[in-house]
């Protein structure tokens, strides 16, 4: 798989994924996800962004203004 944004290799690797929406910044640790060689750029398969948007469901009801997650621990 390319990157679409400068066209270089994608390795599998884990990213702190960042989400910053109505006053509430949540960050996700050690996410898996495809990244850029080249630009950094990372991208999500389905699957792990569906459990992305399961863990910012569950945060983000918890009113806090800053959060930090393990990926792993949310979702085992």
């Amino acid at each position: 798989m390319k990157c679409t944004i400068c066209d270089s290799e994608l390795i599998q690797s884990k990213v702190n994924h960042i989400v910053d929406f109505d006053n509430h910044i949540i960050i996700i640790k050690e996410v898996p996800a495809l990244v850029c060689e080249q630009c950094g750029e990372y991208y999500l398969d389905n699957e792990i962004a569906l459990k992305v948007e399961n863990i910012i469901d569950k945060v983000y009801q918890n009113h806090a203004e800053i959060f930090v997650v393990n990926f792993k621990e949310m979702v085992a």
